[in-house]
């Protein structure tokens, strides 16, 4: 085989491997499905009980929840990690940020929600009056439901 055809294949290989095994970024969906706007809603009712305005939904934050909730997903485990570093690749303008987590065996919204308001860190970070913008998502299996929902004061 002459060097040529060594080169030629080698770049198709890497053009397979890219095309075939992108990375988490590439794979961050800023699109909201109904299980996701679900979520936003039973928040900003929850929030509304507590006379807190609604969150509003932002691609950045999106993209970010989609990432982590997709990684979680593929590594089957439920972990914040550095949340702040990774909401802030996706958001440039963001002061602070907050994060709440779910794993279930379903995905309902009311329940994710009501599970969040049941515990007093989580509850926190939904009813912050300094958090206006959120991007949640879900990402799941036959057996497992992730949902990241990342919180933020951007505008």
């Amino acid at each position: 085989m002459s060097v040529t055809s060594l080169r030629r294949a080698l770049l198709v290989a890497c053009l397979i491997v890219c095309v075939l095994a992108p990375g988490a970024v590439a794979q961050a969906s800023a699109r909201t499905d109904r299980l996701e706007a679900g979520i936003v809603r039973a928040m900003n009712d929850y929030r509304a009980q507590h006379g807190l305005p609604k969150l509003r939904q932002q691609r950045g934050f999106a993209r970010a929840a989609d990432a982590h909730s997709a990684a979680m997903l593929r590594q089957n485990t439920l972990k914040h990690g550095d949340y702040g570093k990774r909401v802030r690749r996706y958001v440039r303008r963001v002061s602070r940020v907050g994060e709440n987590l779910a794993w279930m065996r379903g995905c309902n919204p009311s329940d994710i929600v009501a599970m969040w308001a049941r515990s007093s860190g989580h509850r926190r970070v939904m009813l912050s009056r300094s958090f206006r913008r959120v991007g949640v998502a879900q990402r799941s299996r036959s057996n497992a439901c992730f949902v990241t929902a990342d919180f933020g004061t951007a505008r």
